[in-house]
């Protein structure tokens, strides 16, 4: 029998509705008999999610904490450190750095969350900063990007360490060797900023990997890199910016097949012929990205997510609960 998984959730923080959220969990819990969540909120969230009939049938696997404190989405992450250490998104972290939780997941404030984060549970060996690391999908296999919006600048020494995680990650899964790439405005060496030039230098001394060098972001997608290390400025753009294009790419197929009669039936059959091609592209499908460096389980939901998109997150924060990546990360970078 498979020992059970103990999930932290604070429902607070996102764009939508923490009620949203709290749905999602329920229904995430239905279907995952041996999963348990601590869910953390406000106490009017934590009020109605009592009163909610899916509820009742789950308290054995189901714990309801109040928090006193909600991270504001604009609020400075000193600040949150500081003043905030009885809000949701302090205490599903607290659980994981207690043990009670073998992962946490939000959507709230991404710079509070690595700040708060780091601090309860400390960096792996040789590691500076946690980085946001998601595997994208792109042709023929996946790709590992990293960082997505947990440092808006780094060093040349960060991102060393970047490449090292996104290695480590891609070949644990057995990726071998990991084809590392710099992210940068052109393939030349001269081009890019001189942190980015330090970078490509240190990388190219890094024989832990296969670097491939300077990638421009076309490189994200058509499979010649399997990682790809950026700061978290950079990644968050490139991120946001490919999440409206598959958004765009759905809806403008839905309207061409939706125009006529005629199209409408080849839709209905293009549909089911693509599924997984539809699904491999819709981002609320691929919700959630690893806060990658951290010694422990820590997952970041995106902030703008709706109720189906945050249960692909707590899918992923439950398969990276029973894997473990800070474990083989360590073993990895030793």
């Amino acid at each position: 029998m498979a020992s059970p998984t103990y999930l932290a959730v604070d429902v607070m923080g996102g764009d939508e509705s923490p009620h949203s959220f709290v749905h999602a969990t329920l229904f995430f819990l239905k279907g995952h008999p041996h999963t348990s969540v601590l869910l953390y909120g406000s106490d009017t969230v934590i009020a109605a999610a009592k009163q909610n009939p899916h509820a009742k049938p789950l308290l054995s696997r189901l714990q309801f904490i109040v928090a006193e404190q909600v991270v504001a989405p604009d609020e400075k992450p000193s600040s949150a450190l500081r003043k905030k250490q009885q809000s949701s998104m302090w205490l599903a972290l607290h659980a994981v750095a207690q043990g009670r939780a073998d992962a946490a997941l939000s959507a709230g404030n991404t710079g509070a969350l690595m700040v708060m984060a780091r601090y309860l549970l400390g960096m792996l060996k040789g590691i500076d900063r946690p980085a946001i690391c998601k595997r994208m999908p792109v042709r023929g296999a996946s790709c590992y990007v990293l960082d997505l919006g947990a440092n808006l600048t780094a060093s040349a020494l960060q991102l060393e360490q970047f490449a090292l995680i996104g290695a480590a990650l891609a070949e644990v899964e057995g990726v071998v060797p990991a084809k590392v790439g710099l992210l940068n405005i052109g393939e030349e060496h001269q081009k890019g900023t001189e942190v980015l030039r330090e970078a490509d230098q240190r990388l190219r001394d890094n024989t832990r990997y296969s670097y491939q060098g300077f990638v421009e972001g076309n490189a994200m997608f058509d499979g010649r890199v399997n990682v790809v290390v950026c700061d978290g400025f950079t990644g968050n753009i490139a991120l946001k910016a490919s999440e409206g294009l598959a958004r765009y790419l759905i809806r403008d197929l839905k309207r061409y097949f939706g125009s006529t009669p005629w199209r409408r039936v080849l839709g209905f059959c293009a549909r089911l012929l693509a599924s997984g091609w539809f699904k491999r592209l819709n981002p609320a499908d691929y919700n959630g990205a690893l806060l990658a460096g951290l010694n422990g389980v820590v997952i970041k939901s995106h902030g703008g997510a709706d109720q189906a998109a945050f249960s692909a997150a707590l899918q992923m924060t439950c398969e990276q609960a029973q894997r473990k990546p800070h474990l083989l990360l360590a073993t990895w970078l030793d």
